[in-house]
């Protein structure tokens, strides 16, 4: 029923595999955080929930259109 009131819509349907990384941008999210968690070198847990907090912290609304677009979703 939502497939016919999509196509009725001109809404093209695509299916994709159960898991598509190339289509998931919080791939992308963390791939930054764990590459600015590597810089950081952290060997404590303290300092790895400090790195985290931090590596998050510099996730930007510009990265995140980014990475959305990337995967093939509309961003306006």
């Amino acid at each position: 029923m939502v497939r016919e009131f999509l196509e009725q819509a001109g809404v093209k349907l695509v299916y994709l595999s159960p898991y598509s990384p190339e289509f998931s941008p919080i791939e992308n999210f963390w791939s930054k955080v764990k590459s600015i968690l590597r810089k950081r070198a952290t060997r404590t847990y303290k300092d790895l929930i400090a790195g985290i907090t931090n590596a998050m912290l510099q996730v930007t609304q510009s990265n995140i259109r980014n990475w959305f677009a990337h995967c093939c979703y509309c961003t306006s």
